[in-house]
């Protein structure tokens, strides 16, 4: 009975010990803890970014449209028809609707030879040569029409290659066997020349002149001809660089490109493309009328292909112009 009773006895005591304080149960401590960030590419589906880059753009490549093939395209006579054509990939081009520009010389050497800027206030300028001297037209579109500009006049050098140097144009022409600078004054409309943006060579001539900017630096390409009766297909492609768009050496290897003539130039996706005619005609390949040296190493090595243009509406196309747009 005695162990019976203290058995008892103990459990009543447990009972009325937890019954009898129960403020004096500790609650269990709350923690402040700073949020670790969430990963976005692991918990949150990250969004496609817009692209900043030309990979949104085209290349925009102006030609003389010649109307017949195996001759100087300056002396076919009638109007001398500007056109353009887009490309995605910089070798597959589509012609686009009508002409940029039309101009009938007469008897006179007909123009060639476009050449594409754009100004500050988004419109676009175009110069064509005509012998030594420069005609002038502007567009709103660059793929409008554009329309000729009478009250221009500039005589001291035709092919010409421009390039908006961080809101300064400047536009290198052919001149005496080398390659003069000029600049463009966008609120009168004039051209004031500059002098020597590259001195002729010892023997021979330097001109056709395209300007692009890859990373922090200019790149200049040009023919070199050795007499001014060589044909296109012996012209050579060479390379100059510059650091401020005004002074220009050739490059320091002597960058030999290819051969070709009358290079246009666009700097599209990380990659070189220098556009060129004057292609030596290949047994049993169909002839092209441009072809294209394309680097992806900053003009350090080049690929080639031609060019090929869906959709012409004239017999071949020369003297090409190469814009990002």
């Amino acid at each position: 009975m005695k162990r019976g009773y203290f058995i008892v006895l103990i459990l009543v005591l447990l009972i009325l010990s937890s019954c009898a304080h129960p403020s004096t149960v500790v609650p269990t401590p709350t923690l402040t803890l700073t949020p670790t960030p969430v990963t976005t590419t692991l918990l949150i589906p990250t969004p496609t970014p817009v692209p900043t880059s030309s990979s949104d753009k085209v290349i925009l490549l102006y030609y003389f449209g010649s109307s017949a093939l195996g001759m100087d395209p300056a002396q076919i006579p009638g109007a001398h028809c500007i056109y353009s054509a887009t490309s995605s990939d910089g070798i597959n081009f589509k012609e686009e609707p009508g002409v940029r520009f039309s101009y009938d010389s007469g008897t006179q050497f007909g123009i060639t030879d476009p050449d594409v800027v754009r100004l500050n206030d988004g419109s676009w300028l175009m110069f064509l040569s005509l012998g030594t001297q420069l005609l002038k037209a502007k567009s709103p579109d660059s793929s409008g029409t554009f329309t000729y500009d009478k009250s221009f006049n500039w005589n001291q050098g035709g092919v010409s290659g421009s390039y908006n140097f961080d809101g300064v144009v400047r536009t290198f022409v052919c001149y005496q066997g080398g390659i003069d600078v000029a600049t463009y004054d966008q609120g009168n409309g004039t051209l004031k020349l500059g002098g020597v943006a590259l001195n002729p060579p010892a023997s021979g001539l330097i001109a056709d002149p395209s300007v692009i900017q890859v990373d922090k630096e200019y790149l200049m390409f040009y023919k070199y001809a050795a007499s001014p009766s060589a044909p296109p297909t012996e012209h050579e492609i060479y390379l100059a660089t510059s650091a401020d768009g005004i002074k220009w050496s050739q490059h320091a290897e002597n960058r030999f490109v290819c051969k070709g003539s009358v290079p246009g130039v666009a700097y599209y996706n990380g990659a070189i493309y220098v556009y060129y005619c004057g292609l030596s005609l290949k047994p049993s390949v169909p002839q092209a009328d441009m072809g294209v040296a394309i680097s992806r190493d900053n003009g350090v090595t080049f690929t080639f292909s031609t060019v090929t243009i869906l959709g012409k509406a004239s017999a071949g196309g020369v003297d090409p112009f190469a814009v990002v747009s």
